[in-house]
């Protein structure tokens, strides 16, 4: 009862079998679609002898929709991670007597001995502590050593932290106040990427955006993501500055890197970059109608995405683009005079 109608897509010449379910009712027939005549075929087309095509090595691809990630790179450098930076210093005044011939910008590990010194007030609570056995007073012992603990008593001072020495204040025969620092150390174990983008960029970075970092001079590459945007702008270059939180991986302080941020964009209608002519003022796609017959096609491209075009209007997903030899096409397309 009635007339159903639909479409497909042919893409070839010669006899097709169509199955359609009808109301839970399988029809089946046979369709022929005829060859077409080359005096048939439209003048805004190309047509190639199949020797030619094939000494010329032209090849098709298939226009479709593809999952695609925007990207852009900028330039960065190696810093130490600032929320990992100690200082280290006394809870009461001492003479140093030794420092070990430690040095700043020296790798130390944890249990190091950074100093050697003496205490006037841990001196005196030593001999309280042992006044206070003399005297078999526990109470007195208990105090005095929850007061050495204080003051964390002892001639040498080691390090708490593996890293590097950013800076030494002190020396042997020098004297630190209470509270003074003696050294800070930076643990090394996680570094900072800072990476300067331009302005115009500002929009597309977001915290959380997956990077690939390349150190300069290495062929390394890490991935990373970004964990921190500066708020400040620098009004001389005009940049951002964006933060990645990283592990080690043998990164030096201040190596310079390259940043590649990457931002999904979704699945969009892509066609390669190779296909696409650009004359200029127009852009072109070669569209196969069958095998040795092509149509110039112009067409609207978005971004340019991995190796492909975003393609706005002008290609339909399914359409078989010429993505090798294009440049024949176009110069005959050029000779018949298509683009005019």
């Amino acid at each position: 009862k009635g007339i159903y109608e639909g479409s497909v897509d042919i893409s070839m010449a010669g006899e097709w079998q169509v199955i359609a379910e009808v109301d839970n009712t399988t029809i089946k027939t046979v369709i022929s679609i005829p060859f077409r005549k080359r005096e048939e075929v439209s003048t805004e087309s190309i047509s190639l002898q199949p020797e030619k095509l094939q000494l010329l090595g032209v090849q098709v691809e298939e226009v479709k929709k593809r999952e695609l990630r925007e990207s852009f790179y900028t330039v960065g450098y190696v810093s130490y991670d600032l929320s990992r930076v100690y200082e280290i210093t006394l809870r009461s005044d001492a003479w140093v007597i030794d420092t070990f011939g430690r040095f700043e910008g020296e790798k130390i590990n944890k249990g190091t001995p950074l100093l050697r010194v003496l205490s006037p007030e841990s001196e005196i609570a030593r001999r309280e502590l042992n006044l206070a056995k003399e005297m078999g007073r526990e109470d007195l012992e208990k105090a005095v050593l929850e007061r050495l603990s204080y003051l964390k008593a002892g001639e040498i001072l080691y390090s708490p932290y593996e890293g590097v020495i950013l800076e030494k204040r002190v020396y042997s025969g020098g004297f630190l106040r209470a509270g003074d620092v003696a050294y800070r150390i930076a643990d090394t174990s996680r570094v900072w990427v800072i990476a300067e983008f331009p302005l115009e960029y500002a929009e597309q970075l977001k915290r959380g955006m997956s990077v690939v970092i390349n150190p300069v001079g290495s062929t390394q590459s890490i991935r990373g993501r970004v964990d921190y945007i500066f708020p400040e702008m620098d009004k001389k270059a005009k940049t951002i500055k964006a933060r990645i939180s990283l592990q080690a991986k043998d990164l030096k302080i201040d190596q310079l890197v390259e940043v590649h941020f990457e931002k999904p964009v979704g699945e969009v209608l892509a066609v390669p970059e190779s296909a696409v002519v650009d004359t200029g003022r127009r852009q072109v796609v070669f569209v196969e109608v069958e095998r040795g017959l092509y149509e110039p096609r112009f067409v609207k491209l978005g971004k340019k995405l991995e190796g492909y075009y975003e393609v706005i209007e002008g290609l339909r997903e399914g359409e078989r683009v010429v993505v090798k030899s294009t440049f024949l096409l176009d110069s005959e397309a050029q000779l018949k005079g298509l683009y005019e």
